[in-house]
């Protein structure tokens, strides 16, 4: 009966192995009535493929670091919390301190990798959680005061207009209004935005300041409305946790499998090519799919499915370095990976949980080009976590380094992914066949952090994964606790 049940289930292909992936054959595979393949052409499942565990000699302590960073705030990842707490996902609050500081440059004209104590101009504590807010040390006590003046008002002007000024659907260029439209019509002072706000909105985002002024201004209202106020969270021991339970029931998962391309047949199956990167000549593998979820960067969607291919060119990537390094004072090692104990180690009960982490946001404010800014996250264990380096030649203490694609946001961007992600199932018919391809047209569904309208983060992932599972007609097991 059960070698009868999985020969009657639909055939499902899960092309990518993040958040939205693993979610994705998560949601699809606790269900009878399909049978799920995941593809992969890396050696290890991606989601946490990146991350490392470092140990502290000097205190025996070991840590897991996860790259990209991870954390998430309540309020705004409403539903990847909802699932974390589905799955018993330990977390653990962090508090942070924003270091904003100013790069300078060297003799030659170059910024300097290493930042300096001379470089900070002001720090914030998150949710006001030291008050008042610790002295840079390199200002005049009464100029520090008047920034502080300065920033209360700025940031309750800016809160109160998140709240109370929506954004425009329609502005002037057609599309939705624009960040850096809404910043000019709230009237929102420029040093302000410039040294403060779209530091710390890029290294979320991890783009430049002028990419992040094209992002929708939706994006950021909703972000600064929904996570305000609300306390910061991370993964005790890291996201391999969270990897290992989405994929526990998981059978057929094929690593090591490039996907070349997923092609709809007549008879409304999808045949799905790939290569193994473990075979030097080169071989073409395929299997027929009944559904395909594609759960990649739109460049590698429109790579496997032809018909996609020139309208996801319209969304820009971005390729975003991040990397862990070491400390002048030595004493850091990364741990083999099949050190199961470790592998899942977090500092956080071993230190003093109320302790902040240090994040410091260093930008060039260059006179020609778009400002950047480098995220730098001091760890318990003593290691930082660069994020989008200033100078990324020159790390000769980064004892890990990996590379993502970041989706950018724009209003052109926003209205084509409604125009993918609209309607559902049953709407699919030929009208939409005339409108362009949408969501599940051919068999074929597109999922991700950029598969939603709202920024580009691991909420992104899990949203736009449920909504597949219910085109699918499969119930979301934490909307029923």
């Amino acid at each position: 009966m059960e070698a009868q049940s999985i020969s009657s289930s639909k055939r499902v292909a899960v092309i990518g192995t993040g958040l939205a992936g693993l979610t994705t054959g998560y949601l699809l595979q606790g269900d009878e009535r399909y049978n799920v393949t995941l593809f992969e052409q890396a050696d290890r499942l991606s989601f946490d493929s990146a991350s490392v565990t470092i140990k502290n000699e000097t205190t025996n302590d070991a840590e897991r670091i996860d790259l990209p960073m991870r954390a998430s705030a309540g309020g705004y990842y409403h539903n990847l919390m909802r699932m974390y707490e589905h799955l018993r996902i330990p977390l653990h609050p962090i508090k942070f301190l924003f270091v904003f500081a100013k790069a300078t440059s060297t003799a030659d004209g170059t910024v300097s990798h290493k930042g300096s104590d001379n470089e900070s101009y002001f720090i914030h504590a998150s949710n006001l959680h030291q008050t008042p807010p610790p002295w840079p040390g390199n200002r005049g006590l009464i100029a520090h005061l008047t920034e502080i003046l300065y920033l209360i008002v700025c940031q309750f002007w800016f809160t109160i207009a998140c709240f109370l000024v929506a954004p425009l659907d329609i502005s002037s260029t057609g599309y939705s209004e624009s960040l850096a439209e809404y910043f000019d019509r709230i009237r929102l002072p420029r040093r302000y935005r410039s040294h403060y706000l779209l530091p710390l909105l890029s290294g979320v985002a991890t783009c430049t300041h002028e990419e992040m002024l094209q992002f929708p201004a939706s994006d950021v209202v909703n972000y600064k409305k929904l996570s305000h106020g609300q306390q910061h969270y991370a993964v005790c021991g890291g996201v391999s946790q969270v990897q290992s339970r989405l994929t526990r029931e998981l059978q057929d998962v094929k690593l090591n499998s490039r996907v070349i391309e997923a092609v709809p047949q007549a008879d409304g199956t999808v045949v799905v090519r790939w290569q193994s990167t473990l075979d030097p000549s080169g071989r073409i593998l395929e299997q027929v799919f009944d559904r395909v979820v594609l759960s990649v960067s739109p460049d590698v969607a429109g790579r496997i499915y032809k018909p996609l291919r020139s309208t996801l060119e319209q969304l820009p990537t971005r390729q975003v370095e991040s990397s862990v390094l070491k400390p002048e004072a030595s004493g850091i090692s990364v741990v083999k990976p099949d050190n199961v104990r470790q592998s899942f180690a977090c500092m956080h009960h071993t230190r003093d949980p109320s302790a902040a982490q240090t994040m410091t946001l260093r930008t060039v404010f260059p006179d020609m080009g778009s400002p950047r800014t480098e995220a730098l996250h001091a760890m318990p264990s003593g290691v930082v976590v660069s994020t989008c380096p200033l100078h990324e030649a020159a790390q000769p203490d980064a004892i890990k380094k990996a590379k993502f694609t970041r989706t950018l946001r724009s209003v052109e961007g926003k209205a084509l992914v409604q125009e993918l992600m609209r309607g559902t199932l049953v709407d699919k018919k030929s009208d939409d066949r005339q409108a362009g391809w949408v969501n599940g047209q051919d068999n074929i569904w597109i999922s991700g952090a950029w598969c939603w309208d709202g920024m580009v983060l691991l909420e992104g992932c899990i949203v736009s994964a449920m909504r597949i599972a219910l085109d699918f007609g499969v119930a979301i097991p934490w909307e029923k606790e």
